[in-house]
C-alpha cells in the first residue's frame, strides 16, 4: 500500500483527483486535521516569545498535546485507504460464504474497523480544537487569524471523519453495534457542538 504521507502535497492532490477510490475523504479528513493541527502549533510557538512568563507552562501544555495529536491524525492520512481497501476486499471475500451469518460476521468486524478509525480521529479533532482553543485570550495580534484558519480545518476535519464513520454504521447489520455505535456518534456530535458554542458565547 502506498505511503500517502511520502507523498509531495503535489503529488497527493493528483492521486486524490483520479479515477480511484484512495485516497478519498477519510485520508482527506485526517490531513485536513493534520494542517489544523499544525497552524495552532505554529501560532503557540511564536505566542510563546510573546506572552508573559506566567503564562508559558501552559502553552507549553498546549503543544505537547498538539504534537501528540498531529502525529496521530497524519497516520490516518496512510491507515484509511488500507482500511476502506480491507472493507472492500472482505466484501469480495463474503460473496464466497454461504453462511449468511458467517458473512455479516465478516463485514461487519471490516465496517467497525472503519468506523473506529473515523470515530478515534473525530475525537481527535475535538480534542486538538479544546487545546487549542486554550492559546485564545493567551495570543496576541495579527496571528489569532491563523488561530481562527486552525479551528475551521479542524472543523471541516470532525464533519469528514463523523460522516465517514457514519457511513460505516448505515452498514453494519448487528443491530447491538448499530447502535453502540450511533450512541458513541452522537455523544461526539454533542461534544463538538457543545465545544463550538462555548467558542461562540466566549467571542
Amino acid at each position: 500500500m502506498k505511503k500517502y504521507t511520502s507523498l509531495s502535497l503535489t503529488r497527493y492532490l493528483a492521486e486524490l483527483s483520479s479515477d480511484k477510490p484512495v485516497p478519498g475523504g477519510g485520508s482527506v479528513s485526517a490531513y485536513a486535521a493534520s494542517l489544523g493541527i499544525g497552524l495552532a502549533e505554529m501560532v503557540a510557538q511564536i505566542g510563546m516569545k510573546r506572552v508573559a512568563p506566567e503564562s508559558k507552562a501552559a502553552i507549553r501544555k498546549t503543544l505537547k498535546l498538539l504534537a501528540k495529536a498531529r502525529k496521530n491524525a497524519l497516520q490516518v492520512v496512510d491507515l484509511d485507504p488500507k482500511v476502506y481497501q480491507t472493507v472492500m476486499s472482505t466484501y469480495t471475500k463474503a460473496k464466497k460464504v454461504s453462511d449468511p451469518v458467517k458473512k455479516n460476521r465478516m463485514i461487519d468486524e471490516a465496517l467497525e474497523n472503519s468506523f473506529r478509525l473515523q470515530a478515534d480521529l473525530a475525537l481527535l479533532t475535538i480534542m486538538a480544537k479544546e487545546g487549542a482553543r486554550s492559546l485564545d485570550g493567551a495570543i496576541k495580534g495579527s496571528i489569532t487569524n491563523d488561530l481562527k484558519v486552525s479551528q475551521a480545518l479542524l472543523d471541516a476535519a470532525f464533519r469528514g471523519a463523523y460522516d465517514t464513520a457514519r457511513i460505516n454504521v448505515v452498514y453494519l447489520k448487528d443491530p447491538q453495534k448499530k447502535t453502540r455505535a450511533e450512541q458513541a456518534l452522537e455523544e461526539l456530535r454533542k461534544r463538538f457542538e457543545i465545544g463550538n458554542s462555548s467558542k461562540s458565547s466566549n467571542a
